[in-house]
């Protein structure tokens, strides 16, 4: 892919801006909500281990162009109901009738507790202008998950997300009839058996050994669903990767690239708050390039792009 480097960098009291979720707006504009973390926290040693003064919120970015955006809010959507309340991260846009839905991972308990994982969840929330936004609460099914993301095809939403229980893999779920209740993702969920909705696992190789994790909300193209996804490696490398999923049955993955099309190459992928990451949150197609949006190194945001053409040609027919 063609880096155009990077798009958003720390300013002001920010100590990190990164894992950009993007769409372009009806109006023209492109839009991008960025996770960002206020000065002053600290590191404890392993990776995504912070102390409880790490507590993201969400920041708007808007551009002319694909590759160039300007801090427009700086807090766009910010923590602070019990579910969020320490952290609103990684979210991602979709666009469903007249409103953009935002998913994104929230945190009930700090990074600095020994039980931070039991408060890791997904919540979403809905906008119409970017402007200002309605908080529908917990979505997600009540356990260790994250990265979620909704999407429709052949008229029915679908809920894409990433179990983080027992093994890291990407799942696919149906979503309520009535989206924005809380309460009715709730008692799907209670009546509900998720161990038929794993959509693509680890894999035996070696970039995508340790698990898979959904990236940006899958794009309609002619042969499908288009997913850009996060690989994961047992030596902790984040890359990035694409799969296509049937737009009748989007729980059959029918290609993928059988090599990732991004991998920390950059001094601003290979260091920073966590190392050797490329972490993609939102993508879009645009004069028939696919444009990528991703963090790098849990620091900043930067786009790379690729022809359509060669992103045809790079999906080879998968079989589980």
């Amino acid at each position: 892919m063609k880096r155009h480097g990077k798009i958003v960098e720390p300013t002001g009291n920010l100590g990190a801006t990164f894992n950009p979720a993007a769409v372009k707006h009806d109006d023209g504009r492109f839009i991008l909500l960025v996770r960002s973390v206020p000065k002053g926290y600290q590191k404890l040693g392993n990776i995504n281990e912070f102390d409880d003064n790490y507590t993201s919120h969400i920041s708007l970015w808007e551009g002319d162009a694909p590759d160039h955006f300007e801090l427009t809010k700086a807090e766009a959507l910010t923590p602070g109901e019990d579910f969020d309340q320490f952290g609103a991260e990684d979210p991602r846009i979709s666009k469903i009738g007249d409103r953009y839905y935002v998913l994104y991972t929230s945190l009930s308990i700090g990074l600095g507790q020994e039980n931070s994982g039991d408060g890791v969840r997904i919540a979403m929330a809905s906008t119409t202008d970017f402007k200002t936004y309605k908080k529908h609460g917990i979505v997600g099914p009540d356990r260790h998950c994250k990265a979620g993301t909704l999407f429709e095809s052949k008229g029915k939403v679908y809920f894409m997300w990433k179990d983080e229980e027992n093994v890291e893999r990407t799942m696919l779920s149906p979503a309520p009839d009535d989206i924005d209740d809380a309460d009715a993702w709730k008692e799907m969920w209670d009546n509900y058996d998720i161990e038929n909705d794993q959509l693509l696992g680890p894999q035996d190789n070696d970039y995508e050994d340790f698990g898979v994790e959904p990236g940006a909300p899958p794009i309609e193209i002619d042969e499908g669903l288009l997913v850009v996804y996060s690989s994961i490696s047992t030596d902790y490398q984040w890359s990035i990767s694409m799969m296509l999923l049937d737009k009748d049955d989007p729980s059959q993955v029918i290609a993928k690239t059988d090599a990732p099309f991004l991998v920390p190459q950059e001094d601003y992928e290979l260091s920073g708050d966590v190392n050797n990451v490329v972490f993609p949150c939102g993508a879009l197609i645009d004069d028939d390039r696919i444009y990528v949006y991703y963090g790098g190194a849990d620091t900043v945001c930067a786009v790379a792009s690729e022809d359509m053409k060669t992103v045809r040609k790079s999906l080879k027919p998968f079989k589980m």
